[in-house]
């Protein structure tokens, strides 16, 4: 399984629109291959879309889009409105859910973590080790490594009932030895996050 994650950047003020085309056409292209999530930012780089793409491999994905466009039923008309447009795809770990219907938001966070290279294989295990103790605290809802786009990236995402449910939750970390530590793995170079909302269509809100 793969996961393409594609941010689009719009205009400040268009996001209503954006949605509105977007959920005109998400059901036409759901037939040919379902959207794992539709976000869009609330807090940190603002005025940004995320669309989440679930693929069995690539030739699955290029299939899928082609015949999308072939059937005129994709992408959506949104040309007036997108500032700037990024595709990855991402693996995900072992330990990551599948991207399934679930009601477990409406606050996203997205962290994304680059490392040296042939660090990520290192925390992955004490990651493991520690992620059902953390789920208790807020569920995880996908984590991932990155393969097409920038190298050497870790994404993980996890849902809140709200921006005092995450702060309790990370008031707790200590007492879980949350975020787990390897020795023999360096620390991120560089250290992102975003918070993210759900769209009325994404499966996962």
């Amino acid at each position: 399984m793969i996961y393409e994650f594609r941010t689009y950047q719009i205009k400040a003020g268009s996001l209503p629109n954006v949605l509105e085309k977007f959920r005109d056409k998400i059901d036409e292209r759901n037939k040919i291959s379902k959207i794992g999530a539709f976000w869009f930012t609330e807090i940190g780089p603002l005025n940004q879309i995320i669309h989440v793409w679930p693929y069995n491999n690539i030739d699955h994905r290029n299939k899928s889009r082609k015949e999308a466009i072939e059937k005129k039923v994709w992408p959506p008309d949104t040309n007036d409105y997108i500032v700037k447009m990024n595709s990855e795809i991402w693996l995900p770990v072992s330990f990551s859910p599948s991207l399934e219907v679930r009601e477990i938001g409406p606050f996203f966070e997205m962290r994304i973590y680059t490392f040296e290279p042939n660090q990520i294989p290192k925390i992955l295990p004490k990651w493991e080790e520690k992620i059902e103790a953390r789920n208790e605290l807020a569920p995880l809802v996908g984590a991932f490594v990155s393969e097409i786009g920038d190298a050497n990236k870790f994404m993980h995402i996890w849902a809140y009932k709200s921006l005092q449910h995450r702060t309790e939750a990370r008031e707790k970390f200590s007492s879980i030895g949350w975020p787990p530590k390897s020795l023999n793995a360096n620390p991120p170079l560089i250290m992102e996050n975003k918070i993210v909302m759900a769209s009325d269509f994404s499966p996962i809100k």
